[in-house]
């Protein structure tokens, strides 16, 4: 009886609420859990679901996941709003159930938040779980690195039964290999996307997580990913089971890669720029094959995926494209940054810095981040600062040096402005928020351009 009301609180909560023209995300999540908390362990009985977590590409992940159920001709549903907690996991589940909680589908993806992942993995069943790398992260809410990990590590003990999927070139993702009870499967890239690309000055993980002595790298891919080796202890990178042998092309849109699926050699074409979404299409490959799925319809999944909302997601203006990517921490940052200094045509650059509670209310990491010499580009032509900590951002950019740029500040985050300036620049545009600023925005770029809300 109380699944029942539950479902039946969570549908009249969500259908008032989009009425109202709000997303209703976690509100009716949060009233079905008061009526039963443990609600999630009936909601999971009869579907296949597959988790989610880590720092940084869970939202893309979720993405090529769906793209290659969709590929493989399989019924699922995804949290896609991006409601990572245990409200939003829980309303999702719900809205996809019979009112007496059955599941409609054979799958579900979850994204999940690390730290909503010790209470989430109490109740869900789990068939796989995809743990995409750790990083250090909103310092106010997460802690170090090592908190993270902990809370990742201790959750997946909650789910014995699941098949692992890790991170192989993440020092402290792998670690976990050693204390879990579960089925293992690896990922990595045994190869650096740039040869000539220096140390970071910056690593979330420089020290061996056991002995502590210093990491001797063979390579890097970036952060502190890649051939990692402590000679004191002998904890290094293992040859993944899905890899990335060789690089062959990168462009702004798309990658082109040779894979290596546990002996199925194939070039293959990631439908997606950026090098970690590399790694996300390679730890999506892993945990796609852990659920049974061909490598021929994986790579067909790989090739079509079109991105996730405000990750890499492009809105047509004209005759150019505006683009938004989210950024949420200094690793993210340096690479997005990476990936632009690669553009060779001119563009338009808007910066956007929130401090909300989502955020992190601490913005001192921006100081971390690597802008790669991206302004020694005179293909930047315009920059743009936004948001509520905008000349936080403006002092941020000022001191990484701009040449003979003016920084523009766009106060009060007035994004119809935004869209103004964007729409009239005559070339690209690449918009870069963090997570309040984006997902305040979207819905402005959306209406003026066209394109979904973001939990459809």
């Amino acid at each position: 009886m109380k699944v029942i009301l539950s479902c039946l609180v969570c549908r009249l909560v969500t259908f008032i609420l989009q009425k109202m023209g709000r997303g209703a995300t976690t509100l009716p999540g949060r009233v079905a859990l008061k009526v039963k908390r443990n609600i999630l362990s009936d909601l999971s009985k009869n579907v296949k679901v597959i988790i989610v977590t880590g720092t940084n590409g869970k939202t893309t992940s979720c993405r090529i996941i769906e793209e290659g159920l969709k590929t493989a001709g399989k019924t699922y549903f995804i949290n896609k709003s991006g409601a990572n907690l245990i409200t939003g996991i829980t309303a999702s589940f719900i809205m996809n159930s019979t009112i007496t909680g059955r599941n409609k589908y054979e799958y579900a993806i979850v994204e999940c938040d690390e730290n909503a992942f010790r209470e989430v993995s109490r109740y869900i069943r789990a068939d796989v779980v995809l743990v995409t790398n750790v990083f250090r992260d909103q310092l106010d809410r997460y802690g170090e690195v090592t908190h993270t990990l902990n809370a990742i590590k201790e959750s997946i003990k909650n789910l014995p039964n699941a098949t692992v999927c890790l991170n192989a070139d993440c020092s402290l993702t792998y670690s976990m290999s050693r204390e879990i009870p579960n089925k293992i499967v690896t990922y990595g890239v045994n190869v650096p996307f740039d040869k000539s690309a220096k140390e970071p000055e910056i690593s979330d993980a420089k020290y061996c997580i056991s002995c502590k002595h210093e990491y001797r790298y063979s390579y890097h891919t970036y952060g502190h990913l890649g051939g990692f080796e402590c000679v004191s202890c002998g904890y290094k990178r293992v040859s993944p089971d899905f890899a990335v042998t060789s690089v062959e092309e990168l462009k702004p849109n798309s990658s082109l890669v040779v894979t290596d699926f546990d002996g199925d050699k194939n070039i293959t074409k990631i439908n997606i720029g950026g090098t970690y979404n590399i790694y996300n299409a390679i730890g999506c490959s892993s945990a796609l094959s852990a659920f049974g799925l061909d490598n021929r319809t994986i790579y067909k999944a790989l090739e079509n995926f079109n991105g996730a909302f405000g990750r890499m997601e492009q809105f047509e203006s004209g005759d150019n494209k505006i683009n938004v990517i989210l950024v949420k921490n200094p690793a993210g940052f340096s690479q997005t940054m990476s990936f632009l200094k690669s553009i060779e045509d001119d563009y338009t650059l808007i910066l956007s810095l929130n401090d909300n509670a989502a955020d992190g209310r601490d913005i001192s990491w921006i100081w971390d981040v690597d802008f790669n010499d991206i302004f020694k580009k005179s293909n930047v032509k315009d920059i743009y600062v936004t948001g509520k900590r905008c000349y936080d951002m403006a002092i941020r950019v000022k001191y990484e040096g701009v040449g003979n740029r003016e920084i523009k500040v766009i106060e009060n985050e007035d994004y119809d402005k935004l869209v103004d300036i964007a729409t009239s620049q005559g070339r690209d545009v690449y918009i870069v928020p963090t997570y309040t600023s984006m997902m305040t925005m979207r819905p402005v770029i959306a209406k003026r351009l066209g394109g979904k809300d973001f939990w459809e």
